[in-house]
């Protein structure tokens, strides 16, 4: 106990003598840029490194030091290590700014490169490659080729992320001095702590467009045996390199799965997410006796996972989504590790929600329904919503408990009122798919539907009313309620009014025809939106070619889009995406990574890259893809026709075409045989200045 009480005291006094390092941040007086000259070069090296402190602090508070560049630089040849680095780091942060006086703290690197203590080559050969300046990079390539044959690892290391760094700033000097083959030797290396270095590097220089560097068997061996040698950093990078390989032979392909299958019960969720990814890869060149094997070790492996602290469990759940696709039955029957507990934030409820909704089957989909009931009596709104959207698409995916899904939305509505918007839009799919169960009357007649006043709701009903306002008792009495407020609702509500008046007129053309006359009249004449303008003109026209009603039915109810049952995160990626997205970010944000990430390239002080992209549409991806591609993510429980809102916009009419055609019958050409006056052309509007500045 003594020992450590004068241990601390010692402590003490060493930082009452320091002073702490405040000090070193104190205003500036006047005449201290002479004083710091003159400490720096006094023989006193206390006073020296108080001084090159004082200067970084200045530096670190934007104060003006570049004046002292050549007193610092001269200090470099110093035999202190503290205070060598404390040199590297001010020409670090000045080189950039005074890139001539750069270059001649070039001398002082290249003589550390050659120093006895491999501390200091290291240090002089990442501080070398840390100077963004074109005129120092030349001078590093020699030293940077002594330093990966250096006899100590650690400064082979740091050749390594050197070779990283010239790759970045100069790709044409990396190719043109063929580095490529010094990172493949690395890669052979006996210490694990470079063999993961180089596998990182390898990373970066194959997927950001340098000349790839093809592994052998012996190469993805090598890496192999290194892995426990190393840090999990280290194991992540193999993995993540060796993920990218590709088997030669099933023999080949069994042999890696079975020494990768250790790290699946590592303690580390990245280290145990890039073992996946590496079997994933490799096991559909594996025989049936190890796939199912392999299955169940997975399916360990994801369910620890998912019982871990709220951040990683959601993570998990993202990967999970990505891993579904390829694997479809995997996790099949660990149903109730997914199940939503109390205690989990509101992100994870809804990742866990939207998984519990992809594994289901119709033998779980019972024990998945009662789940729902009991997530539906929460008290987060928003996930109350997402629950309900979820019953319907349960509903949709398994035929088995539809009726019982719509009894529960039924309850639902009676116990919780706030919700009968969401549970009307959910119906909608519902109604489609199973138009049998007459879920529409019932919403009507006991919930109260046809009071919704919330935008997406109203849509939802109204193309219910529009496909079954027969089975209806009053159907069209809300229908006419409708259509005499209907300047007064939302435009994507004064389309879904348009569309079902049009869809109830070819069921009915004697009784809907003033009905019809006075939508489209109103509509053509009173709405300032372009797009229902133009929808109305549409029918308008289509209704005046004389075709008669039967083709006009033809053509309005001649195809039904099939009900989607499951949309996903990964519809907008290809299959070779969602296999690189695995322990990535790309998983969690459910997006490819270059849509998200800047272009690969030096970036220069204004932040724009050297390396600029055309800002041309990529050319679409010859990979086979996993869904329908999507300029905007889709939701995971967003089916069926596009909403109101989603509708594609006809050209924009003038108000004075619309005035002008106003006093005619838009029906009677369609008895009479004649045609309507042609609108006039749409309106081309100028784009502005600020268009073209932001295109």
């Amino acid at each position: 106990m003594e020992a450590v009480l004068r241990k601390v005291e010692k402590l003490k006094q060493n930082f009452r003598h320091s002073g702490g390092g405040s000090k070193f941040f104190n205003t500036a007086w006047r005449g201290e840029g002479t004083a710091l000259q003159h400490e720096l070069n006094s023989n006193d090296k206390s006073r020296q490194k108080n001084a090159v402190k004082r200067i970084i602090a200045g530096m670190t508070m934007g104060r003006d030091v570049s004046h002292l560049f050549m007193d610092v630089v001269k200090l470099g040849q110093t035999t202190n290590l503290e205070l060598k680095k404390l040199v590297y780091l001010y020409v670090l942060s000045n080189a950039k700014l005074q890139p001539g006086k750069a270059l001649m703290a070039v001398n002082t690197f290249l003589q550390d490169t050659t120093n006895p203590s491999p501390v200091v080559r290291a240090l002089a050969v990442r501080t070398m490659m840390c100077v963004r300046v074109d005129s120092v990079t030349e001078y590093t390539l020699e030293p940077l080729r002594r330093a990966v044959n250096d006899l100590d690892p650690y400064v082979r290391k740091n050749a390594v992320i050197g070779i990283g760094k010239l790759f970045h700033n100069s790709r044409q000097l990396y190719e043109d001095q063929g580095f490529s083959t010094e990172l493949l030797k690395l890669l052979t290396d006996k210490a694990a702590v470079v063999v993961s270095n180089a596998a990182a590097v390898v990373m970066e220089v194959n997927s950001n467009g340098g000349t790839p560097i093809v592994l052998e068997r012996h190469h993805i061996m090598h890496l192999l045996d290194q892995i426990p040698g190393t840090t999990e950093w280290g194991q992540l990078n193999i993995l993540e390199l060796v993920s990218c390989t590709r088997p030669g032979d099933d023999r080949f392909a069994e042999d890696v799965v079975s020494r990768v299958m250790l790290q699946t019960n590592h303690t580390n969720q990245s280290v145990v997410m890039g073992a996946i990814k590496v079997i994933i890869n490799y096991l559909p060149h594996c025989g049936q006796s190890t796939v199912n094997e392999v299955g169940v070790r997975i399916n360990s492996a994801l369910v620890t996972l998912s019982r871990g602290d709220p951040e990683a469990q959601y993570v998990v759940c993202k990967n999970i989504h990505a891993l579904l696709v390829i694997f479809p039955n995997l996790l099949i029957n660990n149903l109730d590790s997914f199940y939503v507990r109390f205690s989990d934030p509101p992100y994870v409820k809804l990742e866990k929600l939207r998984l519990l909704l992809k594994l289901v089957s119709n033998s779980s989909a019972n024990g998945i329904l009662k789940e729902l009931e009991e997530y539906s009596t929460e008290v987060d709104p928003f996930f109350v919503e997402e629950v309900v959207k979820g019953i319907a698409e349960l509903a949709l995916k398994i035929d088995s408990v539809a009726q019982s899904c719509v009894a529960l939305l039924l309850r639902i509505v009676k116990n919780r009122p706030e919700l009968l918007p969401q549970v009307v839009t959910s119906c909608k799919n519902i109604t489609r798919k199973y138009p049998k169960l007459l879920v529409l009357g019932t919403l009507i007649s006991e919930c109260g539907a046809d009071g919704v006043v919330e935008e997406e709701a109203k849509v939802s009903l109204i193309w219910m009313l529009g496909e079954f306002c027969e089975f209806v008792e009053n159907g069209m009495d809300i229908i006419r309620k409708y259509i005499e407020e209907l300047m007064l609702h939302e435009p994507p509500v004064q389309l879904s009014i348009l569309s079902a008046v049009i869809k109830m007129f070819l069921r009915d053309p004697q009784g809907m025809e003033p009905t019809l006359n006075t939508v489209l009249d109103a509509l053509t004449t009173q709405s300032s939106d372009p797009d229902i303008r133009d929808r109305a003109y549409a029918y308008w026209r289509l209704l005046s070619k004389g075709i008669g009603v039967a083709k006009m039915k033809e053509i309005v109810h001649g195809h039904h889009a099939a009900v989607a049952v499951e949309s996903t995160f990964s519809d907008a990626m290809t299959m070779g995406d969602l296999l690189k997205s695995i322990n990535t970010a790309a998983a969690v944000f459910a997006r490819p990574a270059q849509s998200f990430l800047p272009p690969y390239g030096f970036v220069t002080e204004d932040g724009s890259d050297e390396e600029e992209e055309d800002e041309e549409a990529e050319p679409q991806s010859s990979e086979p893809q996993v869904g329908n591609t999507e300029a905007a993510q889709p939701s995971l429980f967003d089916f069926g026709p596009p909403a109101a809102s989603q509708l594609p916009a006809g050209p924009n009419n003038a108000a004075a075409g619309a005035a002008a055609t106003s006093h005619r019958d838009p029906l009677e050409d369609l008895l009479g045989g004649g045609l309507p006056a042609a609108p006039p052309k749409p309106v081309v509007q100028q784009a502005s200045t600020l268009d073209d500045l932001f295109s």
